[in-house]
């Protein structure tokens, strides 16, 4: 989802090599990219599409992917690339204070860089309260409602967060508009031409 408008997030899957579904909401522009092509996605596979649509909009998104087991929320920029944040369902802070403390530090700094990147610096210390440390006597929080924080902190529309065209084919989203992409890559250009 990125805060691009809508105009020019549709313009951009067009022009590019992965088409979606597209859907407006009042807290930005959520792009459904087609599942990729072969027998495993992946999120590396999925942000490709992604870091085209910020290069074409030159506006910042975030790519957001949970199953029951992991969530990751990628910051894809156009001028910092792509810095991902993830949360195993079955995390196990380190049980030594010193080593708790470093790791706490350094994700602390890790959300203050990415939240910079994203052109948001003063939201570094909300990001970083997003875990999933285990607390007696309260549940977890579900990867996906980590998720939904990320939306919070950073303004985004968070009914994206569930939908995915990764395991079925209609987005689930009020008003998505499909767009087909133009550009096939190298073999659907070829092939095209003959």
């Amino acid at each position: 989802m990125t805060k691009a408008p809508l105009a020019q997030v549709r313009d951009a899957v067009h022009a590019g090599q992965v088409g979606g579904f597209v859907a407006p909401d009042p807290l930005g522009t959520i792009v459904l990219f087609d599942s990729p092509r072969g027998s495993r996605s992946s999120s590396r596979r999925l942000a490709r599409p992604a870091a085209d649509l910020v290069r074409r909009t030159g506006v910042p998104a975030w790519m957001l992917l949970a199953n029951e087991s992991l969530a990751e929320a990628t910051m894809l920029s156009p001028d910092a690339g792509q810095q991902s944040l993830q949360w195993a369902a079955d995390w196990q802070p380190p049980e030594d204070p010193a080593e708790y403390l470093s790791d706490r530090k350094a994700w602390d700094v890790y959300c203050g860089e990415i939240a910079t990147a994203y052109g948001r610096p003063e939201q570094g210390s909300e990001l970083a309260l997003i875990r999933n440390d285990p607390v007696p006597g309260r549940p977890r929080p579900l990867v996906a409602d980590l998720l939904r924080q990320v939306c919070r902190v950073f303004d985004l529309p968070d009914v994206a967060v569930g939908r995915s065209l990764l395991v079925g084919d209609e987005p689930g989203l009020y008003e998505a508009e499909r767009v087909d992409a133009t550009q096939r890559g190298l073999l659907g250009r070829l092939l095209a031409r003959s």
